[in-house]
């Protein structure tokens, strides 16, 4: 009798630690995605702004040149611009994508990339562009921001 007392008593502390261990598991588990997370986040904001490969077309939309730089009457100064311009574009698109696929929430991408997103939206040059060639990511961030 005092045996089986004492299995139920031990039976009952196993499951109570095998609980402990899988919620610390758990905690571990999520702490771990939010720290990766957090780096990815970190790794896109380094992509964007210390990364000099959208410098160039960040300071057309600071200073106003989009139009002038995608309108110049030199055929390959035009090409080349467009294409930084495109390549400035398809990576608010991937923004677009993680977004939609839940990878990155709206805040996040509002406190990384809020202003060049609200450039974006208000520019007509870059509203012909999204339209013309298909950003149907970008185009739908932005519509919520």
């Amino acid at each position: 009798m005092i045996f089986m007392g004492l299995l139920t008593i031990v039976d009952v502390l196993a499951k109570i630690i095998a609980s402990i261990g899988v919620l610390i598991a758990a905690f571990s588990y999520y702490r771990q995605v939010r720290i990766k997370h957090a780096e990815w986040l970190n790794s896109l904001f380094e992509k964007f702004f210390e990364n000099q490969c959208y410098k160039e077309v960040r300071g057309w939309l600071d200073y106003d040149e989009l139009d002038q730089k995608l309108k110049t009457q030199n055929d390959n100064i035009k090409r080349e611009n467009e294409e930084k311009f495109t390549d400035f574009l398809n990576f608010f698109e991937f923004i677009g994508v993680l977004y939609f696929r839940k990878e990155l929430n709206l805040e996040e991408v509002n406190n990384v990339f809020d202003y060049y997103l609200l450039k974006i939206k208000n520019d007509i040059n870059c509203q012909e562009w999204i339209n013309k060639y298909g950003f149907e990511k970008l185009r739908n961030l932005i519509a919520k921001i």
